[in-house]
């Protein structure tokens, strides 16, 4: 009861202070600039998401969503404002929608990429405790008559890269649940289903789903990261397979990552799978 009675107060501020807009009315021509600039922000944010992840129907709901703000930007610059204004209006609704679906895959893969992780993770937490069982071993003098090896040689690294992958896999999944937490907010559906919506409560409800987007792509990284350190022994192996002789390896060319998370390791850096592709023909 209590915190239903908490809900409603803070989504009641929320509606008072988006509501200032209509209180204060600022000019069309201000209300269009400022529509001009903060969509052509969140066009450009989205551009590469949509070029790695989107489907056929969300390229083609993007293509659309540019058509029209070309259309809104030719009258902002005839400085026809109010069409402008309803057209940039528009554009919100649209890419709040395209928003929504894209969060909604990037909260299914950063889970599935994190899940990808877990259970080996905390194998390792477990095994390679400082006070563990395979820890005694090292304790102990080594016997070169012995063919017993309790670990193996590649394994050494988890002793001190154990803590490492554990405040990955916790950084990753608080993360993870807190774009979930902001997507299934009932405040943000309750704007986005509002009729009459202002415009700073549009920007609003696509600042939030892009900040999903953003929470899932660092969590993701989190989860690769932890691909990174398990296939340590692969990263030698990429610099000759690649013929890569010095600097920071790429994504495209770090066998560390697996395959099919390449894709993400990529968007994570805001570049576009498919021309980093092309690289490897290069090599």
């Amino acid at each position: 009861m209590m915190k239903s009675r908490t809900n409603i107060i803070i989504l009641s501020l929320i509606i008072l202070f988006f509501s200032q807009e209509a209180l204060y009315p600022v000019s069309n021509s201000v209300n269009s600039r400022d529509d001009y600039r903060f969509i052509l922000t969140r066009i450009r944010n989205v551009s590469v998401i949509v070029d790695n992840f989107g489907t056929a129907p969300l390229k083609e709901d993007f293509k659309n969503i540019k058509i029209l703000f070309r259309d809104a930007g030719e009258d902002f610059y005839a400085r026809n404002f109010d069409r402008s204004k309803q057209k940039f209006r528009k554009i919100k609704r649209d890419l709040i929608v395209l928003l929504k679906n894209l969060s909604s895959m990037y909260l299914e893969r950063t889970l599935e990429i994190l899940d990808s992780t877990s259970e080996e993770s905390f194998d390792i937490l477990i095994k390679f405790g400082k006070n563990g069982a395979l820890a005694q071993y090292l304790k102990k003098p080594f016997d070169p008559l012995s063919n017993s090896k309790p670990i193996d040689a590649k394994d050494y690294h988890y002793f001190w890269d154990r803590q490492k992958i554990e405040a990955y896999l916790k950084t990753g999944y608080m993360k993870y649940h807190r774009a979930k937490n902001i997507f299934n907010d009932p405040e943000l559906a309750y704007l986005e289903n509002k009729k009459n919506a202002t415009s700073k409560m549009l920007n609003f409800i696509i600042t939030q789903y892009s900040s999903v987007i953003s929470l899932c792509r660092e969590a993701k990284q989190y989860g690769i990261e932890i691909h990174k350190i398990r296939n340590i022994n692969e990263l030698g192996k990429s610099y000759i397979k690649y013929g890569i002789r010095h600097g920071k390896i790429i994504p495209v060319f770090d066998d560390r990552i697996p395959e099919k998370y390449k894709i993400d390791a990529n968007d994570n850096l805001n570049l576009i799978h498919s021309i980093e592709l092309k690289k490897l023909s290069s090599k």
